[in-house]
């Protein structure tokens, strides 16, 4: 299990990798670029998406999840350290067109603010449902719609405010909704790999979780493509200049990206829907949590396509951030118990689990 992290261990970690991060864009990076930004979406997905797969299954009424929900509850530890990140990010703005403009929406001052109390709005969300779902009380539900709601916003602001306006003026209506499908596949595919490590064996009361996780990233991987393939063809076909500029300089054949997009939408989509066709695999969890970083690695490289063109990323810097994120993740998700609040309800959720496995 490893030993308990508690919020003032968390704490001096995310300082402290808040203080190697900086120094690494000082010295290995002298330049702006999206180095740091590609981990922030990255590890924030992944957090608030573990969340909202909870939230989702709440709502719905779902079974399925109760004997990992405390463990992907955990993940919501991982949004204010995302939060702390942010604030070493705001001190290399000038990667965005409109940095030096004094607008009233696009302007630092209010970036920096609006984006921490949206950061901070969701992480009381998350906590206030997760003590609730913890304890069993019925008010549950509600938190879950109300998070449910602040995640479909905040990952829609992330890809609109973070990334699209790094290619200010140009927009796409479907930007923010294809985050916000990437951040649920992203939590759907971590509880793959925590249902896999989580057990030294697989036993029964995992079988359900294991064949929903199994046919949900199979149908959200589609989803994702779905949404893909919605926003290509539009701005394919009405051939507009400013439209299709983005594109061409990311996955048209004259550029140097054009093997990295398609081996993004290979691990992502072609070949999650290949192998999960059988419905066999989707209740091998060998197969989904090989399936889980293959998708993650897509996300990797899909979100570096998005940022590198214009805000480039080196691929130490990258490396070296991504480890030090995912070492603060992995602590969170193997140890944090403590982090949670409602823990007094464990025999109550042990309970409902059993029930439904029986």
């Amino acid at each position: 299990m490893g030993a308990k992290l508690t919020y003032p261990k968390l704490a001096l970690l995310a300082l402290a990798a808040a203080a190697v991060i900086a120094a690494l864009e000082r010295f290995i990076q002298p330049q702006p670029g999206g180095t740091l930004l590609l981990t922030m979406v990255m590890f924030l997905g992944i957090a608030e998406g573990c969340v909202a797969l909870m939230a989702a299954a709440e709502i719905a009424h779902g079974g399925w999840h109760l004997p990992m929900r405390s463990r992907m509850l955990a993940a919501q530890a991982m949004i204010p350290v995302v939060g702390l990140l942010f604030v070493v990010q705001s001190l290399r703005l000038e990667i965005y067109p409109w940095f030096a403009s004094n607008g009233f929406w696009l302007n630092r001052d209010f970036f920096i603010a609006r984006h921490l109390v949206l950061i901070a709005l969701v992480f009381l969300a998350a906590r206030k449902f997760t003590a609730d779902a913890l304890r069993g009380l019925d008010s549950r539900r509600l938190w879950a719609v109300i998070y449910a709601l602040l995640f479909v916003i905040h990952q829609t602001v992330i890809g609109i405010e973070w990334v699209m306006s790094l290619e200010r003026p140009w927009f796409s209506t479907l930007f923010g909704a294809f985050f916000m499908v990437s951040a649920l596949l992203s939590g759907i595919t971590t509880g793959a790999i925590v249902l896999f490590f989580w057990r030294g064996r697989f036993d029964d009361k995992l079988r359900l979780a294991q064949k929903s996780i199994g046919g949900l990233m199979f149908g959200f991987a589609t989803f994702w493509a779905y949404f893909y393939f919605s926003q290509l063809i539009v701005i394919w076909y009405g051939n507009l200049p400013e439209e299709v500029g983005y594109l061409a300089k990311r996955i048209g054949y004259h550029t140097p990206y054009w093997a990295v997009a398609r081996l993004a939408f290979g691990l992502i989509w072609v070949i999650p829907f290949a192998v999960l066709l059988r419905r066999k695999n989707k209740t091998n969890p060998w197969v989904t949590m090989a399936l889980a970083f293959t998708i993650l690695t897509g996300f990797l490289l899909e979100k570096g396509l998005m940022i590198h063109p214009v805000a480039p990323v080196h691929p130490v810097a990258v490396l070296l951030e991504l480890g030090i994120a995912g070492f603060l993740f992995v602590a969170i998700m193997r140890g944090g118990e403590a982090l949670l609040p409602g823990r007094g309800a464990a025999p109550v959720e042990s309970a409902a689990a059993s029930s439904v496995t029986n």
